[in-house]
Parts: structure tokens; C-alpha cells; sequence
């Protein structure tokens, strides 16, 4: 965990670097901060509710291609999982996640000092995630390897997602974001008669571009 928010600062810092320019106008790469949270659940598991709330953050580079289309890239610190409330059963997962996502720009605005920007962002693309760390509780127990319960979820994710930022500034915006596992994240099923599951989160965050 310590190791994880040491490289996103620094991947912030390097971020800045690129994205200051000389000129007033847009460069041509990006460098964003954005923090906010998961709202998820696992398709598989005794629930079908979005039930799990934990936090998504890091940072995004971009590289702009024209004015309306943008190529971005994050590396981000985020929970996951589900809680199932009938049988008091909680599923926490820390990932390690790198997006790729591609944009269309639109609605030209102006800010203040009459430089020109975007507001609205629209893309989707693909994920790739590394699990850190699982938690499962039961009844407020921590469950261990081998006990009655104890689910193996498998160390990489590959997800689908679909993309929405708007920016209300030059360096404010909100993000919307939805994403899904393509294949299981599990060795066994959770439950009987069910082959897989996967993540699935409604993502929430603000947004500063510098």
C-alpha cells in the first residue's frame, strides 16, 4: 500500500512536468490528478446490489490528438468488492489499475485569461488490474484460507469501461465512469451453480487538470 501511493505522487510529479507549457493555448500532453470513489459489487456472490463503497484515485496522462480526440493512460489505487447484508458477508479488494481510454472532446470554452478548452470528454476503453490485497469477513470474523466461506480471487482483472468528464473550469471537472470484468476473478465460484463472477463498479471523481 505504502509503495503504491509513493509511485503515484511521483507519477503526479512527472505528470506536471509535461504538462506545463510556455504558451496560453492547450499543449499537446495532458497531466491530471483525480480522486473519488467506487461504488461496486460482484456479479456471482449471494447479492446483486451496489453495495461496496471505497475510494479510486491516482493520476491520468493524456496526448491530444487534434482538438476533439485525446489518448489517456491512469494509474490508480482502487477498492473493490461487495457487501452482501443478509448474510453480513463483506468482500474488499485493493487493486493496482492502469486504464487506456480513448476520448472525443467537445463544447469549446473559454477561460478567464481567453484560452481555449473543453468541456465535455466522452470515450471508453480497456483496464488492466493487479490485486494488492483481499479482505473477506463474515459476521464481523476475518475468514482465512481454507475456512468455510473463504473465496481465492485471482491476481490480475481485465475490465471494459465507458468514460464521461465534464470540467465546470480550465482545471475543474467531475468524472462518471463504469466498468466491468471481462473474464472471472475467481478460481472457484462464490456459490453453487454459478461458474463466475466479475467486478463491477459505477466510478465517482473530481478531476484537476493542470
Amino acid at each position: 500500500m505504502k509503495l503504491s501511493v509513493i509511485i503515484l505522487f511521483l507519477i503526479c510529479g512527472v505528470l506536471h512536468s509535461l504538462s506545463a507549457q510556455k504558451n496560453e493555448e492547450e499543449g499537446r500532453f495532458t497531466a491530471t490528478i483525480v480522486a473519488g470513489i467506487n461504488i461496486s459489487q460482484i456479479d456471482g456472490d449471494e447479492d446483486g446490489a451496489y453495495s461496496k463503497v471505497g475510494f479510486n484515485g491516482g493520476a491520468r496522462g493524456g496526448v491530444r490528438f487534434g482538438d476533439r480526440m485525446e489518448l489517456c493512460t491512469e494509474i490508480l489505487f482502487s477498492q473493490k468488492g461487495s457487501y452482501i447484508k443478509s448474510i453480513d458477508k463483506l468482500y474488499h479488494l485493493d487493486y493496482m489499475e492502469v486504464p487506456l481510454l480513448f476520448y472525443y472532446k467537445d463544447w469549446e470554452a473559454v477561460d478567464k485569461k481567453n484560452r481555449k478548452y473543453m468541456r465535455v470528454m466522452i470515450g471508453g476503453g480497456l483496464s488492466y488490474s493487479r490485486l494488492l490485497n483481499t479482505t473477506i469477513k463474515q459476521y464481523g470474523t476475518t475468514l482465512e484460507d481454507g475456512q468455510p466461506g473463504f473465496a481465492k480471487f485471482l491476481s490480475n482483472d481485465l475490465m471494459f469501461m465507458l468514460d464521461a468528464n465534464i470540467f465546470f473550469t480550465r482545471n475543474f471537472g467531475l468524472n462518471l465512469r463504469w466498468s466491468r470484468s471481462i473474464l472471472t476473478i475467481v478460481e472457484q465460484p462464490i456459490r453453487q451453480n454459478i461458474s463466475y463472477a466479475i467486478n463491477r463498479s459505477i466510478i465517482v471523481r473530481a478531476l484537476f487538470r493542470f
